[in-house]
């Protein structure tokens, strides 16, 4: 069941006037377009291999809505959505590179516990290398790739413009699909390590070729919403 969280104040807008805002990683090209959007493409990869990364450098606080709007261009491959992707201990992923180990854009790179990041992480768009539908959408979280949730994929439909609302309350995260719920979860943290709370926002594209363009990126602070909790039994 969907929770309501009403955005209010306004953190951060991008209208990609410029891609000052992101930082690339991996392979492929970060592109500016002329009706203002960034586009990544990511080519002559595969799943498993090198992606393309665009991560927005402000660092994002816990209690969150993240909206944009997305065109996927192909079915060559998928797009994830990492949300509170930081070091274990802290560290900037962007500023703070230096004391991470380097990264080449391969996927365990972002989850192995040897690469120190925690985060959330989303699939949407998911195709497979060969264009074939995987007909889900998992929720994980890092380190470890851990299984947290999983629903139908909601943006299967390519040169469709969907709009894209996630919303992050400690470890409960839902996604909306043009103002639709499509899927969310409640992580009660049977592992070691805690619930990624702030970090990072970041996109990954990745397949044999995969083109997305992404416009009107906005940030909103949420209350957190104690009730939420007390109604799971978990």
């Amino acid at each position: 069941m969907p929770f309501e969280y009403p955005n209010l104040e306004t953190l951060h807008t991008d209208a990609f006037a410029s891609l000052e805002n992101w930082h690339h990683e991996g392979i492929g090209e970060l592109v500016k377009l002329p009706q203002g959007g960034m586009q990544l493409h990511c080519h002559g990869s595969r799943q498993g291999a090198e992606g393309c990364m665009a991560f927005f450098r402000p660092t994002l606080p816990d209690h969150i809505s993240v909206e944009y709007e997305m065109v996927v261009h192909s079915h060559g491959g998928l797009v994830i959505n990492y949300l509170a992707i930081r070091g274990l201990r802290g560290e900037d992923l962007i500023a703070d590179a230096s004391k991470l180990p380097p990264r080449k854009g391969t996927m365990p790179n972002y989850y192995a516990l040897k690469d120190g990041l925690q985060s959330y992480h989303v699939s949407i768009s998911r195709f497979g290398d060969k264009g074939q539908h995987t007909e889900t959408s998992n929720w994980r979280r890092n380190p470890g790739g851990h299984l947290v949730g999983h629903g139908i994929d909601p943006c299967q439909e390519i040169g469709r413009r969907y709009r894209i609302r996630i919303v992050k309350d400690r470890g409960h995260l839902q996604m909306f699909v043009d103002g639709k719920f499509a899927h969310g979860f409640v992580d009660w943290n049977d592992a070691p390590l805690t619930r990624p709370d702030y970090g990072k926002f970041g996109f990954r594209t990745i397949g044999i070729d995969v083109k997305i363009d992404v416009f009107d990126f906005k940030v909103c602070r949420v209350a957190a919403n104690n009730k939420q909790w007390e109604s799971w039994t978990g």
